[in-house]
């Protein structure tokens, strides 16, 4: 029960962060939920929770929508996310686990010592997106790399994030149904899944309401901290 208890209270603190950044929750709930749960249930459950948040940030906040960027960013990381799958099914776990928890302090890192952004070829944006992609495909957690794109390209954080989270939206519908392909929703899975509905719904709730008092700064300063020890865990 207190694994259970842990995962579940994972799943609403990392939802208060999604629901400010429209980002950041997957990412910071992985690490966690692999070490309670296992990749194989960590990786459907938090998808579908990432899909549930997506889906209400988009219901309130459409109006905000870059159609342009979002569907630049959909069709970009689309092709990565396809190329993602494919590595994760094919390479070994624990190797892939490794790396990602390294891309998780790197992107930490950065976030917390790297203070100007400096001007980046377009041709090098894509990429970016298009590596997000590739992490997403492997671990649901494109959302980092996408903030070093969305410097360049958001003015304005609503609009940031509603257009993500319509991204989102469509790439975690794909990963649902990839994830159900392969048998990863199991009786098992499932119940875990709808015990963790409530806490991510209120998460988001609380993580709206923080979106528009609390300052970003500040907040993102707390994530990347966060993100580092997430990552250290993932390493030992």
């Amino acid at each position: 029960m207190l694994k259970e208890g842990l995962f579940l209270l994972v799943l609403f603190l990392t939802n208060i962060v999604q629901g400010i950044t429209g980002f950041a929750g997957t990412v910071l709930a992985m690490p966690p939920s692999i070490l309670l749960e296992g990749i194989d249930v960590a990786k459907p459950i938090l998808n579908i929770m990432g899909l549930l948040v997506a889906v209400w940030i988009v219901i309130i906040s459409y109006k905000s929508l870059n159609v342009k960027e979002f569907l630049k960013i959909m069709i970009i990381m689309f092709l990565g996310l396809v190329l993602g799958n494919y590595i994760y099914s094919v390479l070994p776990v624990p190797m892939l686990l490794k790396f990602y928890a390294i891309f998780i302090i790197g992107i930490a890192l950065k976030g917390l010592l790297v203070k100007t952004e400096k001007d980046l070829p377009e041709f090098f944006l894509v990429m970016i997106v298009f590596v997000a992609g590739i992490i997403h495909g492997m671990f649901v957690s494109g959302g980092p790399l996408l903030i070093i794109y969305a410097a360049k390209k958001f003015k304005e954080k609503t609009e940031f994030r509603a257009t993500v989270s319509c991204v989102w939206l469509i790439l975690n519908s794909y990963l649902g149904y990839s994830h159900y392909a392969i048998g990863l929703f199991t009786p098992e899975t499932v119940t875990k899944l709808m015990w963790g509905i409530p806490p991510v719904i209120i998460g988001a709730i609380i993580g709206n309401i923080l979106h528009k008092k609390m300052s970003q700064k500040l907040f993102l300063l707390i994530t990347y901290i966060l993100l580092i020890i997430s990552g250290v865990t993932l390493l030992f």
